[in-house]
């Protein structure tokens, strides 16, 4: 008899138990914001409303009106709730707003699984939910309260919404679905272009009733009207931001002073940020469009990234609103070759090669859950806050290693150094280094890991009785990264005391 707990392993509450504990883990220790937006562009547009900045202390896109008020009306109601539960410390408050982005993903990801398993193998159901909540880089993801993570799990609730009513056919199906969309597109406006992809599956594979599909439209550009209600709360004048973005970005062509890359760039991403796994995604894609040619996550992945592919500035956070689907890539596709070319005969080969994914996958989560986000500063900020409190700190940063955000405008309402003494030098080797030490104050010494010369500089730090407290990437984590990107040791940071 067939194994029925096998598929139920996302509805055990010991398994979702231990999910939530690693992407908490993940949350608390992701201190900071992969990308500057992800702070900037919402968390401090939230900030303004509340009346904690001042309008000139803003990034140039609030004055060029191309963000969308949503998220950031989200943002503006939780500071609220915070605000009068007591929270007003600026890094408890972003990760409670990583936490909730945490719970959101569970819950989404759970009914995504639940949504498509039936279109698994069992034997292959428990593979496929693992990998849907623990691939190693998903939890770093869907923890941000970011606009590309929150627009791509609005997007898998668009999926799993047509997947679980693919036999229902009714006008308020379609009007639901067109609510969702809307949303879908009012975190992220790039996501504009996954609807485009909904939309021509149904009207070209689905085959749509006109009638229905009408119903959709309209509720999808309803939806996207109320955004501009909520533009008109957040900018205080009615302006149609959606427009003004893809204006600013791609006929003025702002986004390319960012940087611009090649036509493959984003094959570069998939293939050497995503560990070991890159090359079993990109090949999990053409097999999929092999066997499965109108699958509907085809349609909505191939403009996206043909699109992205073709505007001149790309990053890799652009390519997280289609993360979720890479586990139900890879199951699916595996599931096509094996049926197809019976894998079975290689089956220990398989099982080694499995062991060696699943060790991979469980060290890349683990360095995940050890460091911060982004360029890893922000930790270093949160653990001197912490660990010195209200204390007068005289902190001495060598070579600009600063790892305060002082920036201005736009101004930083949660990581900058305005309440402590900052004295920048050029090396320890300088002669006056120990005379920056202010009598009365705790005295830290703030290094990078390049600018740390081996023994020779320990030996002089110890003669001084300055002593190592805190460091940003934990030992073992500086040695696998010089194997699977050691540019990542760049933002290596040491926090010395002068005892």
């Amino acid at each position: 008899m067939p194994n029925k707990n096998r598929s139920k392993i996302e509805n055990s509450n010991w398994f979702i138990f231990v999910v939530f504990v690693i992407y908490i883990v993940v949350a608390y220790k992701s201190s900071g914001y992969h990308h500057e937006d992800e702070h900037y562009q919402i968390i401090e547009f939230a900030n303004y409303k509340l009346g904690i900045l001042r309008i000139d202390q803003l990034a140039w896109e609030f004055e060029a009106k191309i963000r969308p008020g949503f998220q950031p009306f989200i943002c503006f109601c939780l500071l609220k709730l915070f605000n009068w539960i007591g929270v007003t410390d600026g890094y408890n408050i972003a990760f409670l707003l990583r936490a909730i982005s945490a719970i959101v993903s569970i819950f989404v990801i759970k009914t995504f699984v639940n949504a498509y398993k039936s279109t698994i193998a069992e034997k292959l159901q428990s593979s496929f939910v693992l990998l849907s909540f623990l691939l190693w880089f998903l939890p770093y993801i869907n923890v941000r309260f970011s606009s590309e993570s929150w627009s791509g799990l609005m997007f898998m609730i668009v999926l799993a919404f047509i997947q679980k009513t693919r036999y229902k056919e009714n006008l308020r199906k379609y009007i639901l679905l067109g609510i969702l969309l809307g949303i879908s597109i009012l975190f992220r406006y790039q996501s504009a272009l996954l609807v485009t992809g909904v939309l021509l599956w149904l009207i070209l594979v689905y085959k749509i009733n006109p009638k229905n599909l009408i119903g959709l439209i309209a509720s999808l550009g309803l939806t996207i009207s109320g955004g501009i209600l909520i533009d008109f709360w957040m900018y205080g004048e009615l302006t149609l931001s959606i427009y003004n973005y893809f204006f600013v970005n791609l006929v003025d062509g702002v986004s390319s002073n960012f940087g611009v890359s090649p036509f493959y760039q984003y094959l570069y991403y998939i293939l050497f940020r995503s560990g070991p796994f890159g090359i079993f995604i990109l090949v999990s894609f053409v097999v999929l469009l092999y066997y499965q040619p109108k699958n509907i996550m085809l349609w909505t992945v191939i403009p996206f990234l043909f699109v992205h592919s073709i505007i001149p500035h790309k990053e890799l956070r652009f390519l997280y609103p289609i993360a979720n689907l890479v586990p139900i890539f890879l199951i699916l596709s595996y599931q096509g070759v094996y049926k197809r070319y019976k894998l079975s005969r290689w089956r220990i080969i398989g099982s080694v090669g499995l062991v060696f994914l699943v060790v991979l996958n469980i060290v890349g989560l683990v360095a995940i859950a050890s460091t911060g986000a982004g360029s890893n500063k922000t930790v270093v900020t949160e653990w001197i806050h912490r660990q010195y409190g209200d204390e007068n700190l005289n902190i001495i940063i060598v070579n600009g290693q600063n790892p305060f955000i002082d920036w201005g405008p736009p101004k930083n309402s949660y990581y900058s150094s305005s309440k402590l003494k900052l004295d920048h030098i050029s090396s320890i080797w300088q002669d006056d280094f120990v005379r920056h030490k202010k009598d009365g104050q705790v005295n830290l010494l703030v290094i990078s890991y390049n600018d740390f010369t081996g023994s020779r500089a320990d030996r002089l730090l110890r003669r001084f009785h300055i002593v190592e407290v805190y460091r940003n990437i934990p030992e073992f984590l500086i040695y696998l990264y010089e194997i699977y990107n050691p540019s990542l040791n760049d933002f290596g940071l040491k926090v010395y005391e002068f005892k």
